[in-house]
């Protein structure tokens, strides 16, 4: 009766080359996922002051800049939070390409005729999972945001 090949010397030998080469293999899968898929999500490319593109909160589509990130627009586009110095208002987003890391994100409010009556920024940190909401603060009343119109800036 012939030995079972994993007992012999030889099988022994291939099977250690034989895990070597695997292990190698799934070291190099894991740099490849690294370089194509994780890398891109965690370098965020910041805001360029000279370059910002702004769309109406009504109506802003996913932002192909930011990996789609999307505005959450059901049941409205944005929350409104009266304090004693002025007014919140809060934007919902889904983190579809599941980024990491902060950048700056604009908002303007313009009046009926199109003129700025405030622009405002925030920093927002980028999270994989779980709800990302920004915050922006502006000093003035409700009654301008029913009047005007809110532009988001990316």
């Amino acid at each position: 009766m012939k030995r079972p090949w994993l007992t012999t010397s030889t099988g022994q030998r291939w099977s250690i080359v034989l895990s070597v080469v695997v292990s190698a293999a799934m070291v190099i899968a894991l740099i490849g996922y690294w370089i194509l898929q994780a890398a891109p999500r965690i370098q965020i490319t910041q805001l360029d002051p000279n370059q910002i593109d702004y769309c109406y909160l009504d109506d802003c589509a996913p932002i192909d800049k930011l990996a789609g990130l999307e505005l959450v627009t059901t049941p409205e586009s944005y929350l409104v939070m009266v304090g004693e110095w002025g007014t919140s208002i809060q934007l919902r987003f889904v983190n579809r390409g599941r980024l990491e890391g902060t950048r700056e994100l604009r908002l303007l409010l313009r009046s009926s005729e199109g003129a700025i009556i405030e622009g405002m920024r925030q920093e927002v940190m980028f999270l994989p999972k779980g709800p990302m909401l920004a915050e922006f603060f502006f000093t003035g009343f409700p009654e301008e945001l029913q009047s005007g119109t809110l532009e988001l800036g990316y």
